[in-house]
């Protein structure tokens, strides 16, 4: 399965994301493709070597993609860490110490709080921002 398809997969799989969110899943589509395509170039490259009895002959390397597709997928929520802070957001926070006899409104279920960037994702999950 390439990294594309497995991209689209936990795009599906991400009950979390919304129309906000199309810009960002292009960009990791995009960069998922291309990764793709970089390593069908590697393995062109590798085939070509082995054939000639020397290293292989691998156009200027790529060192941003990878990461930069890595922090679009956390800003997605489609890492482990990013998971993790939005499950936790989710969950509904417990208040105050008991009962007060009162029936007003502090004592009713709190709707979760929404994580609304990927700056507040690396906070939740306690990792500091870029």
């Amino acid at each position: 399965m390439s990294l594309a398809e497995q991209f689209e997969a936990s795009v599906e799989a991400a009950q979390h994301l919304d129309e906000r969110d199309h810009a960002a899943v292009e960009l990791g589509r995009m960069m998922a493709r291309k990764i793709d395509a970089w390593m069908v170039i590697v393995g062109w490259a590798e085939a070509d070597a082995e054939e000639r009895g020397g290293r292989p002959l691998v156009p200027q390397n790529d060192n941003v993609t990878m990461s930069a597709f890595l922090k679009t997928c956390d800003a997605l929520g489609l890492t482990p860490m990013s998971r993790r802070a939005i499950d936790a957001a989710s969950r509904p926070r417990m208040t105050g110490g008991g009962d007060s006899g009162d029936d007003d409104e502090d004592d009713k279920p709190r709707e979760p709080a929404r994580v609304t960037s990927a700056a507040e994702y690396r906070s939740r999950a306690g990792r500091r921002s870029s």
